[in-house]
């Protein structure tokens, strides 16, 4: 096929080139067609009410509630959302809420669960599971705190408060069949690791389990961190303040102290 000019030419090349590309673009349309709503089920209303539950004083825009008294085999819900992400690059979440506030007095919470226990069955105000098929990173729950605030304030991670009238068991539990290669891991710099300011019997007690530290770090025996002992180049050095005091080479034989 020959053409009069270069302008002709141009322009069939330029027609073929987008004829090529709507091609290739309607192949990978039709390869992943948009996922199709189903509609089934009853329109929901603001306010809907399955038994006579007891029902707290809320101040809420929609309300749903439910009562049951029949055994069964599985689980119940009020609201049940399922997701699954197909897609190479995504950031898929199932439940976003958002709460921007600018409150002096009273409490603001973006997420309230709240548990009445009233029978011995297992039971968990929040409850999260991980099933981990893949490599990277997986969380069963992750804390992320940003503080812009220079004065004074109390940003804290995690909160947990026995409030009685009876003792609770434990603050915070790790068991399992399994095992985890790191129970509790600090890997963010602060002034302090752990700080139990509570009175216990027992401040750490580690039954079977090793204290390790590296060569040339000390314990400090006083609140003040002046009397100090340490392993450091073979000896075993008790200090106060700087200066050490004491010292006993592990070298040679075995000797009474």
């Amino acid at each position: 096929m020959r053409f009069a000019d270069r302008s002709t030419r141009r322009r069939f090349c330029q027609a073929s080139l987008v004829s090529v590309l709507a091609g290739v673009a309607a192949r990978l349309d039709a390869a992943a067609p948009a996922p199709k709503i189903q509609w089934a089920g009853d329109p929901l209303t603001t306010t809907l009410t399955m038994g006579s539950p007891v029902i707290p004083p809320l101040d809420t825009i929609v309300r749903w509630s439910r009562e049951d008294h029949v055994d069964t085999p599985g689980t119940r819900q009020i609201l049940s959302l399922i997701q699954e992400e197909r897609a190479n690059h995504a950031y898929p979440w199932t439940l976003y809420s958002q709460l921007t506030t600018q409150h002096t007095g009273g409490d603001a919470v973006v997420y309230y669960a709240r548990l009445h226990k009233q029978g011995p069955g297992w039971s968990a105000g929040f409850h999260s599971e991980l099933f981990n098929h893949a490599r990277a990173v997986g969380l069963g729950a992750n804390i992320e705190m940003s503080n812009f605030f220079q004065g004074e304030s109390q940003i804290i991670g995690m909160e947990m408060q026995a409030l009685g009238p009876e003792d609770c068991d434990c603050g915070i539990q790790i068991e399992g069949k399994g095992r985890f290669r790191t129970g509790i891991r600090v890997r963010c710099p602060g002034d302090t690791g752990i700080d139990v300011a509570g009175r216990y019997g027992v401040g750490l007690n580690l039954r079977e389990n090793s204290i390790r530290l590296n060569e040339g770090s000390f314990i400090e025996l006083d609140e003040k961190g002046e009397v100090r002992i340490r392993y450091f180049q073979g000896n075993l050095e008790i200090y106060r303040g700087k200066q050490r005091v004491a010292h006993l080479p592990l070298d040679g034989a075995d000797r009474q102290l």
